[in-house]
């Protein structure tokens, strides 16, 4: 049975290798990301920040004792908006426990945490060839909001 809790320190090595499986992901949607940033200390140093951050709220799915998948985010802080919104910053289910529902159980309990917080929106990015990602996101009732665009700067 998968069960969803607050990320402690001691869960390092396993959401670290979690970070790392994110991003090995994406680097396919964007090649100008290093593939070997989390070689490095900075990336272990990132992650270990973003674990111990009172600003983030950080969450982990846990099946025996093993962290399969994580959620992390915050709540945005600017003025310019009339109701609070929190921003879902990364979302990653181990490759081997995907379609169990676990990322919706990730976003689910993370949309409760921000609701104690008062937030009325959730936003989130998403890589637009990141169909697997898109996918989920719709069935749990986002929508597109927004699009970026990206210039390569040629000599």
């Amino acid at each position: 049975m998968v069960k969803i809790r607050k990320v402690k320190k001691s869960d390092f090595y396993d959401v670290f290798n979690l970070y790392k499986e994110l991003y090995l992901a994406e680097c396919p949607f964007d090649d100008n990301l290093n593939i070997n940033y989390y070689e490095t200390k900075e990336s272990k140093n990132k992650v270990l920040k973003s674990i111990k951050s009172r600003k983030k709220t950080f969450l982990v799915a846990e099946e025996k004792d093993k962290v399969i998948g994580f959620v992390d985010g915050y709540m945005l802080n600017y003025s310019q908006y009339i109701h609070k919104v929190a921003y879902l910053d990364h979302l990653c289910v181990n490759i081997n426990y995907r379609k169990r529902g676990i990322g919706k159980l990730l976003i689910n309990s993370f949309e409760e945490k921000m609701k104690e917080q008062g937030a009325k929106f959730i936003k989130l990015n998403a890589f637009s060839e990141n169909h697997a990602a898109i996918s989920l996101y719709k069935k749990e009732d986002f929508s597109q909001y927004s699009v970026y665009y990206l210039k390569t700067i040629v000599d």
